[in-house]
């Protein structure tokens, strides 16, 4: 089995290699910043054709264990960096609401209750970002780019997602 390990890198064409890395960056791209899992689809896609471009030069059980090893452990860290960064406070303050009997989730199911508050881009958004509104921070959708520091207003909401509009640029002084 080890010996197969080393088999994987000595045997892989270009074409495999760049199949396999490019797919492992879409698919962790959707981690960072969702495409409406397109990225996810691509990469899964170009997953599959690295691992099929390997296994048809001089492939082995020992080899297709390693391809999938090796690319479920990079995801597994990649998807463990993003809940650490990006969405940690985002999970935990959804998570203490949900386990929270408070006023604010008494108000309707989901997050309708946020509708035509505002709050403030925590991070730039360019059809993803996220928004603090209340001290709690939420995953938001914009049609158009917000720049972080802007305040924004909920418009929308549905099953999935939260979406904003902004109303001040960061340095501005009055609402458009």
């Amino acid at each position: 089995m080890g010996n197969s390990f080393i088999e994987l890198f000595e045997g892989m064409s270009v074409s495999a290699f760049m199949c396999l890395s490019l797919g492992l960056m879409l698919v962790i791209v959707e981690f960072f910043q969702t495409t409406n899992r397109f990225a996810a689809i691509c990469g899964s896609v170009l997953i599959v054709a690295g691992t099929v471009i390997r296994m048809l030069a001089d492939g082995s059980v020992g080899i297709l264990f390693w391809i999938t090893f090796s690319v479920a452990v990079i995801l597994l860290v990649a998807h463990s960096v993003m809940l650490f960064t990006q969405k940690r406070n985002w999970l935990v303050h959804s998570l203490t609401l949900a386990l929270d009997e408070s006023p604010v989730m008494m108000r309707g199911a989901g997050y309708s209750y946020l509708k035509n508050l505002t709050g403030v881009a925590t991070t730039d958004i360019n059809l993803t970002g996220h928004v603090s509104i209340n001290d709690v921070n939420f995953f938001v959708s914009s049609k158009t780019p917000i720049e972080k520091g802007s305040l924004v207003r909920v418009l929308d909401v549905d099953d999935e997602n939260v979406f904003v509009e902004r109303l001040l640029s960061v340095g501005e002084d009055t609402i458009e």
